[in-house]
């Protein structure tokens, strides 16, 4: 049975949900709550009723959806939705001025958008697009259409998949933002009707009525601009002034439309002067590359259909022209930065988020846009632990990595990710092994948190086809974390006269990368062979052969040692006293699953030769 049909079962079979009235419901998953050993009585699945549509997500499993109330077309409810119901908005719950409902059901053909194009439609729309000062030939060239219903009309925002209609996005003709979609998108909206391109550069836009604003503000002017809007607007779920990892699956717009965003070296990004525009805004550069990303000031007013409605198109069409490059480096005055000082004043200091284990916390934390280097003798587990703690990151805050493992092949690091997520082994022996149903559950979180760059070929990477792949990731699927594994298959093509200089670009590339694009980057490094084993400890940034950049470029250094009795992890080295701190700690490691935890966490001692 599909997931929609046994959610829509358990929603009809619960007392609380079974008469479809409106509003908001929290209920146990069915998907995951009888797997759960601890808190199966958590109410975990969130459950949405409005006029047409169920929506669930589950906060534990991450499932979500939209599931139609009945057959009947979304556009014909309009008139229950601002009539005899309470508004959409309402409905909701939402916390902004703006409610979408979000449809999977319902079919929309080109006919039917032909049949409404704007020029066939009443005074009513042409006059709400008059009052925000946009004429209706800007709306048809950008494909707009119109539908009257009962009450009021609505226009619609159409979106193509190779010149036909996939979807539709529609909004209520008056003083309210009421939206809903027919069907759903996952590409940009307006990238079918490019312009010449007379401004250098692209436009994305936060909605598709600012898209409006700026194409009409370069019309006015005998100018065409490519101006592209995000099909779902601002995230909403920010955590620690960023875009939530639950909403990553918003972004698949920048991946779906990779090769048409690849052309532009210049991306203007014109979002609402806001908190949750900031963080599309770091978001989206993030994914493009800072580099290439510049950003709209309006001026004091929070978005350019705002600018437009108070002063003119000349003064809207000087603010895309002036945007100003999302800071990256070079000289820079105090007012470049003014916005993170001020941040860094009210909120403290930055934090990190946990290593998954408690102990561990106490001498460094996970923060993004640093370099962390990890090395360690020979055999004494410096891949393990740091397959440990992505998979913490992955399952606590649904933190995504991409991988650059150079000594594992894909299908291998795949069977010890799924030995640390089900606690048993992947293979026949003397322990329980993992069923295949525990299998396939490891198999498909892995698939949604982990990518990997695969180097069978032969060929020794670059550390520059390392980063541009990296970068890949992040467009994907939203990585928030980068392991290069180990430093010795880096190869380069470029010549230096000491081996010792090409170390130190090489990490000031990747330092340069981790900020720029918000990620953390792990870097495994092997240690110089000490002379005499039995009488070295653990290693530090200066044992690690070919450049003393090891223990000067990177922000955090760890090392990982297998004593007598424990694992040692020592933090070696920490630039910023706030995540990180010079000290040891001492893990247990199973060799059964490779799991590290708390030593009094596990009862059983094993020996270190398997």
């Amino acid at each position: 049975m599909e997931e929609k049909q046994i959610i829509r079962n358990h929603i009809d079979s619960n007392p609380r949900t079974a008469s479809l009235k409106l509003g908001q419901y929290k209920l146990y998953c069915p998907n995951c709550s009888d797997q759960r050993r601890k808190h199966k009585k958590d109410t975990p699945l969130s459950v949405n009723i409005s006029v047409d549509m169920i929506t669930y997500y589950c906060h534990h499993c991450n499932i979500k959806g939209g599931i139609p109330k009945s057959g009947e077309r979304n556009m014909k409810i309009v008139s229950e939705i601002k009539g005899e119901t309470k508004s959409a908005k309402a409905n909701l719950g939402s916390n902004s001025d703006k409610s979408i409902v979000s449809s999977s059901g319902g079919s929309i053909s080109d006919g039917e958008i032909q049949k409404n194009k704007l020029s066939k439609c009443e005074d009513k729309i042409s006059q709400w697009l008059g009052e925000r000062k946009i004429e209706l030939k800007t709306a048809e060239k950008m494909d707009c259409v119109w539908e009257e219903t009962k009450h009021l009309p609505v226009i619609g925002f159409p979106f193509r998949e190779n010149g036909k209609v996939s979807a539709c996005k529609w909004r209520t003709a008056n003083g309210k933002k009421d939206f809903w979609w027919t069907n759903s998108a996952s590409r940009l909206w307006g990238k079918e009707v490019e312009g010449d391109n007379v401004i250098e550069g692209l436009v994305i836009t936060e909605g598709e009525m600012d898209a409006l604003s700026i194409k009409q503000a370069f019309l006015e002017a005998d100018m065409d601009v490519s101006v592209f809007s995000v099909p779902n607007g601002s995230p909403n779920k920010i955590t620690d002034g960023k875009v939530d990892p639950s909403e990553d699956g918003r972004f698949k717009y920048v991946w779906n439309d990779k090769e048409l965003l690849d052309r532009y070296d210049k991306i203007i990004l014109a979002s609402d002067i806001d908190t949750a525009g900031d963080c599309l805004v770091h978001e989206l550069s993030r994914r493009l590359g800072k580099a290439k990303c510049y950003r709209v000031n309006y001026n004091g007013y929070k978005d350019a259909n705002e600018l437009l409605m108070n002063t003119d198109e000349a003064t809207l069409r000087k603010q895309v022209l002036g945007a100003e490059p999302i800071p990256l480096h070079g000289l820079n005055s105090m007012k470049h930065y003014s916005d993170e000082f001020e941040s860094l004043y009210k909120d403290g200091k930055p934090s990190g988020i946990s290593t998954g284990i408690k102990s561990l916390d106490d001498i460094f934390t996970l923060q993004t846009g640093q370099l962390y280097v990890v090395t360690g003798w020979a055999g004494h587990g410096k891949s393990a632990f740091l397959d440990q703690v992505i998979v913490n990151a992955g399952k606590m805050y649904g933190w995504k990595t991409c991988y650059a493992s150079f000594e594992k092949p894909p299908s291998y690091h795949s069977v010890q990710l799924a030995q640390i997520l089900t606690g048993k082994p992947f293979f026949e022996g003397n322990n329980i092994r993992m069923s295949e149903s525990e299998r396939d559950q490891a198999s498909a979180w892995i698939d949604e948190h982990i990518l990997f760059q695969d180097y069978l070929d032969g060929g020794l990477p670059t550390i520059e086809a390392v980063l541009e792949k990296a970068q890949a990731s992040i467009q994907r699927m939203g990585c928030r974390m980068l392991v290069i594994d180990p430093f010795n298959f880096i190869h380069s093509d470029k010549s230096y006269a000491l081996e010792t200089d090409m170390v130190s670009d090489m990490l000031s590339k990747v330092q340069l990368f981790a900020k720029q694009t918000d990620c953390l980057v792990w870097f495994v490094a092997h240690p110089s062979k000490p002379f005499n084993k039995e009488k070295v400890g653990h290693p530090t940034p200066l044992d690690i052969a070919k450049s003393m950049a090891w223990s000067t470029k990177p922000d955090v250094c760890l090392a990982v040692h297998r004593g007598n009795e424990a694992v040692e992890i020592h933090c070696t080295k920490a630039r910023w006293y706030w995540n990180a701190k010079l000290g040891c700690v001492k893990l247990n490691y199973n060799p059964v699953n490779g799991r590290y935890g708390e030593i009094e966490e596990q009862e059983d001692n094993f020996d270190w030769d398997f």
